[in-house]
C-alpha cells in the first residue's frame, strides 16, 4: 500500500504547483489573518483531497492550472469546513494541536473559515469552468445539510444506519466524489471516465469515515483521536450500530448510558466507567468486524470503478493509495 507520502514522492513537483495556487489564494496584508492563516498551514493534515485530485488528474491526461486550481479549492473548502466544525463540536485539539477557536477564539475561527470559503469561490471564479462552480458549491450545500442532520440525530440519539449513511455521504464523502469529477473535468477527460472516476471517490469517502469512526473504539490506536468523542457527542456510528444489529436487546440500555454523558451531574469516573461500558459492548457484539467488512466492501467497489481507466503508473499508485485511505491505523 502506498501511503501519504509515497504519493507526494509519486506526484513530485505537481503538490509544489497546487500548494502555490493554494498559497497565493490565501495571501493577505492583514497580519493577524496572517499569522492564524501561517498556524493553520503549519499543523495542516494529510492533503488527502488534492492528492486524489492530482493522481486522478495524472490518470486521466495531463494536468493544467485548473487541475492545480481544483486540487487547491478541495483543500480550502475542507480546511473551512474543520474550522466551523470545531466551533460546533468546541473540539479542544485537531491534530494534536489546539484548535484555531482554543488558539485564538471561537469567532476566530468562523471568520477564518469563512475568509477560506471566500477563497474558494474566488478561485472557481476566477480560474475554473461554470461546471466547477456548480460542483463545489452543490458540494457546500451538502456539507451543511450533514452537519444539521448529525446535529439532529444527536440531539435525539435516533440514528439508523441509514441515517448514518446519509451523513457520512453529506459530510464525507461527497467533498472526496466532487474533488476527483472537478479534476477529471480540468483534463477534460470522457464522461464515462469522469463518472467511473466519481462513483470511485464516493466509494472511497464512505470506507474513508467508516475508518475514522472506527478509530474512536480503539483506544490502542495512535490516531489523534480523542477517546471517546464520539460518544461524549452523542454520534452513533457505524461499530455501534453493527452491535446494536448483533444485541438489539441491548439497544435501549446503551442508549440510556450515552444520554447519561450529557448530563450535568455525570463525574469524570462515570463519564470513564460508561464509555468503558459501550466499548466493551461494541467488541464483544462484533461492531468494529461489521464497521470494517463494511469499508472492505465499499474500498472492492470504488476500486472496480477504475476499470474505465487505462492501466499506468497512476492508477497503480491510486489504487494502492485507497487501499491505504481504507486501512491506515491513524
Amino acid at each position: 500500500m502506498a501511503d501519504i507520502e509515497a504519493v507526494r514522492a509519486f506526484l513530485g513537483d505537481d503538490v509544489d504547483r497546487y500548494r502555490g495556487v493554494l498559497y497565493e489564494a490565501l495571501k493577505t496584508d492583514r497580519s493577524y489573518l496572517d499569522r492564524v492563516n501561517k498556524y493553520i498551514l503549519g499543523n495542516r493534515g494529510k492533503e488527502m483531497r488534492p492528492l486524489l485530485s492530482l493522481l486522478v488528474g495524472r490518470c486521466c491526461g495531463n494536468l493544467t492550472e485548473k487541475s492545480y486550481c481544483c486540487a487547491a479549492v478541495s483543500e480550502m473548502l475542507h480546511t473551512a469546513t474543520l474550522l466551523h466544525d470545531d466551533v460546533v463540536d468546541q473540539a479542544p485539539k485537531r491534530r494534536n494541536a489546539p484548535t484555531v477557536g482554543v488558539k485564538f477564539s471561537p469567532f476566530v475561527a468562523v471568520l477564518t473559515g469563512d475568509f477560506w470559503l471566500s477563497g474558494v469561490l474566488a478561485l472557481l471564479a476566477e480560474k475554473c469552468d461554470k461546471k466547477h462552480i456548480i460542483l463545489f458549491t452543490n458540494a457546500t450545500k451538502k456539507l451543511s445539510e450533514g452537519e444539521l442532520l448529525q446535529i439532529d440525530k444527536a440531539d435525539n440519539l435516533d440514528t439508523t444506519e441509514e441515517d448514518y449513511f446519509t451523513i457520512i455521504y453529506c459530510k464525507t464523502a461527497v467533498l472526496f466524489e466532487t474533488t476527483v469529477k472537478s479534476a477529471a473535468y480540468a483534463v477534460e477527460a470522457p464522461q464515462q471516465v469522469i463518472d467511473g472516476v466519481a462513483s470511485f471517490a464516493k466509494y472511497l469517502g464512505l470506507a474513508f469515515q467508516i475508518r475514522d469512526d472506527i478509530f474512536d473504539y480503539s483506544p490502542s490506536m495512535e490516531t489523534g483521536k480523542i477517546f471517546g468523542i464520539d460518544l461524549k457527542e452523542r454520534k452513533i456510528t457505524l461499530p455501534l450500530l453493527g452491535a446494536f444489529k448483533n444485541a438489539p436487546q441491548k439497544r435501549e440500555e446503551i442508549i440510556s448510558k450515552i444520554k447519561e454523558l450529557s448530563e450535568t451531574n455525570c463525574t469524570p469516573e462515570r463519564e470513564k466507567q460508561i464509555i468503558d461500558d459501550v466499548f466493551a459492548f461494541v467488541n464483544d457484539n462484533k461492531g468494529l468486524e461489521y464497521a470494517q467488512e463494511a469499508a472492505n466492501q465499499y474500498l472492492t467497489m470504488g476500486i472496480d470503478c477504475l476499470k474505465v481507466l487505462p492501466d499506468s503508473p497512476a492508477k497503480k499508485m491510486l489504487i494502492e493509495f485507497a487501499e491505504f485511505v481504507c486501512r491506515r491505523s491513524k
